[in-house]
């Protein structure tokens, strides 16, 4: 690394600030007593992943989530 370059552009010399959001997503996903499948291991991330990032995708897949879940019944409103 070429670190007086960076320092005088101002650039983070240090990962500091990636491990610890590293850190905290596996505090979340690898918690005490936690067992994930590959499948539910790989949806928590990219939930974390959304919410850590841009805010419309987490909310958008909130919003359609009903219509896409698997093993969900729907129900008829009574009129």
């Amino acid at each position: 690394m070429q670190y007086d370059d960076y320092r005088r552009q101002e650039l983070p010399i240090t990962s500091s600030h990636i491990e610890s959001t590293i850190k905290q997503i596996n505090r979340g996903v690898k918690g005490t007593e936690k067992f994930w499948s590959n499948g539910g291991a790989e949806a928590l991330l990219q939930l974390s992943a959304d919410y850590l990032s841009d805010p419309e995708p987490l909310t958008t897949f909130w919003r359609e989530r009903p219509n896409h879940a698997t093993g969900q019944r729907h129900y008829q409103t009574a009129a």
